[in-house]
């Protein structure tokens, strides 16, 4: 009888009886691999939703088998509009997954699909989108342009290992479950503000390696002309020039929210202006 006891201590139950636990490590990592697909269903009206909901499936109906109502009330909460860094979302299924599996009450699940898909997608995409991958084709195209066979190798590895973590965030989720959720919101802006601040040193300091602007040596003042316009700029800072073109399109995006095509046209035209008159 001890014994006994003792497994259904190691055991969990739900109210009606049911064994808790039935996913098991691999039905997780099959989650991650399957939502590495998730844009495929990607839909103008619910975003992510159909991917989401589509990938967790297979877990879901490992713990509930056949039952239609549950799988209803499943597909009814997940299919609701959701849109959130795709390694977040990984992240997010490991959570749903693991508070349906401990039986918790759906509309608290749903609580904190919905509540945690904005900030986790502010978080995932400084993380990602802003820094990892930005600086690591930074790098790659550095090396590329020296003519080394490293640069898309690099860029190439780096991409799988990017998109085969979200193995480890949909452990990372369904180990987090319910716990640690209001930690996570809490600390979610200092983490995004301290990625993005990562991501903004670095792809300031490789400006002057991709950004040209400088003016023709031809381009001379003074009374003996032994002075050029851009000997000036330099001796007031090395770059500056490419700096303050950087600075007055970001101007354009952030304060006048100008339409890109129109920026991308007026550097072409300016560029095609100043050399046809020889300045730069």
């Amino acid at each position: 009888m001890a014994s006994n006891d003792e497994n259904d201590e190691v055991t969990p139950t739900a109210a009606n009886g049911e064994k808790l636990g039935k996913l098991t490590s691999q039905d997780i990592t099959k989650l991650g691999l399957l939502s590495i697909f998730e844009q495929i269903a990607f839909s103008f009206e619910r975003m992510q939703a159909p991917g989401f909901t589509s990938n967790m499936l297979p877990a879901f109906k490992k713990i509930y088998g056949d039952s239609d109502e549950d799988l209803k009330e499943f597909m009814t909460y997940n299919m609701e509009f959701m849109n959130t860094e795709p390694h977040m979302a990984t992240l997010l299924q490991g959570v749903v997954l693991s508070m349906e599996e401990k039986h918790e009450d759906r509309e608290l699940i749903k609580g904190v699909r919905n509540g945690l898909f904005g900030p986790l997608a502010g978080l995932g995409d400084s993380i990602f989108w802003f820094t990892i991958l930005p600086i690591t084709a930074a790098i790659s195209c550095s090396l590329a342009q020296s003519g080394s066979i490293l640069g898309p190798i690099i860029f190439i590895a780096v991409y799988l290992v990017v998109g085969l973590s979200r193995i480890f965030f949909a452990h990372l989720g369904y180990g987090i479950g319910n716990k640690a959720l209001t930690s996570i919101g809490e600390n979610t802006k200092y983490l995004t503000k301290a990625a993005g601040i990562l991501g903004t040193t670095v792809i300031g300091a490789l400006i002057p390696s991709y950004v040209t602007v400088a003016f023709a040596d031809t381009l001379v003042f003074g009374v003996d002309g032994s002075s050029t316009v851009q000997s000036v700029f330099n001796q007031i800072m090395p770059n500056i020039l490419p700096l303050a073109v950087v600075f007055a399109i970001y101007a354009l995006f952030k304060k006048k929210h100008a339409n890109v095509m129109y920026i991308i046209l007026g550097i072409i035209l300016i560029s095609i202006l100043m050399s046809f008159l020889g300045w730069m």
